[in-house]
C-alpha cells in the first residue's frame, strides 16, 4: 500500500521542536491544528460565544445546547 499524498493538522505534540518522519516530503502538507483560524474566524467565534452567553444569562436558550445532568 502506498500513500501518493497526505494532509495532516492534528498531531500527538505540537510545539516548536516538532518532528515528524513526513516533514520535507513534497507530497505532505503539515498543518498545526489552529491554521483555520483566521483573525476573521475568531472574531466571528467570540461574537458566537458571546451571544450563547449574553442569551444564557438572559433565559433565552433556545437553540443552545446546554448540559443539564
Amino acid at each position: 500500500m502506498y500513500v501518493l499524498r497526505t494532509a495532516v493538522d492534528t498531531f500527538e505534540h505540537e510545539h516548536a521542536a516538532f518532528a515528524s518522519p513526513l516533514s520535507g516530503l513534497p507530497n505532505a502538507l503539515l498543518t498545526p491544528h489552529v491554521a483555520g483560524m483566521t483573525r476573521t474566524a475568531m472574531a466571528a467565534a467570540a461574537l458566537h460565544c458571546a451571544d450563547h452567553i449574553a442569551a444564557l444569562l438572559t433565559a433565552r436558550p433556545d437553540g443552545i445546547p446546554v448540559v443539564t445532568a
